[in-house]
C-alpha cells in the first residue's frame, strides 16, 4: 500500500478509529512490513473489536473507575481523573484515559481549574449514586492489545455516568 492509499483509507474509514492511530505506526505495519490494505482492514476490525468488549467490560462494573464521568450539577459533567484510594477522588476534563478488559487509568492533567467550584467535600466516593446514563468519552489502548512505542489508538467508547449527591 503506498502511503498515498493509506491516508485515503483513514480519510474514508467510517467508524473514526483510523485517525486514532500514530501515522507511522500505521505507515510501518500497512506500508513497510507487509505493504497491503488487507492488514489496515484486519487490523482496523481486531482494534473495533477490542474496543468493544472493553466498553462492555468496563460497563459491566459496578463500581465507579478513573475516566468515568459523574454529573456534579445538573448538565454539567466531568471525568473520575484520580483515586485516591482512601475514598475520595478528582474531577478533570483534561485527562487520558488508558482502557484494558481489566479496567481503566487516567493520566495527564488530573486536577482541573476550571472545576475549582466544586467543593472536594463532595468528591467522596460514597456521594456518588448510579443511573443508567453512559456518555461517550474519549480514551486509547494499544493496538491488537500489545504494548509498544507507537502502537496507541485513540476511540470514543461509552463510560457510565454517576450523580454526584
Amino acid at each position: 500500500m503506498t502511503y498515498e492509499n493509506l491516508i485515503g483509507k483513514i480519510e474514508n474509514e467510517e467508524t473514526g478509529i483510523a485517525k486514532g492511530y500514530d501515522i507511522s505506526f500505521l505507515q510501518d505495519v500497512c506500508c513497510y512490513r507487509n505493504n497491503s490494505e488487507e492488514i489496515f482492514d484486519n487490523l482496523i476490525a481486531k482494534d473495533l473489536k477490542l474496543f468493544a468488549s472493553i466498553e462492555t467490560a468496563l460497563l459491566a462494573r459496578k463500581e465507579p473507575k478513573e475516566g468515568d464521568f459523574v454529573e456534579y450539577a445538573d448538565g454539567k459533567f466531568a471525568r473520575i481523573s484520580v483515586d485516591h484510594r482512601n475514598g475520595t477522588f478528582q474531577l478533570s476534563n483534561n485527562i487520558g484515559v488508558f482502557v484494558s478488559e481489566y479496567g481503566s487509568q487516567a493520566s495527564g492533567c488530573v486536577w482541573d481549574p476550571n472545576l475549582d467550584h466544586i467543593k472536594r467535600e463532595r468528591l467522596v466516593f460514597d456521594n456518588l449514586k448510579p443511573t443508567s446514563k453512559t456518555m461517550k468519552g474519549r480514551c486509547w489502548m494499544f493496538s491488537e492489545g500489545y504494548a509498544g512505542g507507537g502502537r496507541g489508538v485513540y476511540y470514543n467508547i461509552k463510560f457510565k455516568v454517576w450523580l454526584l449527591g
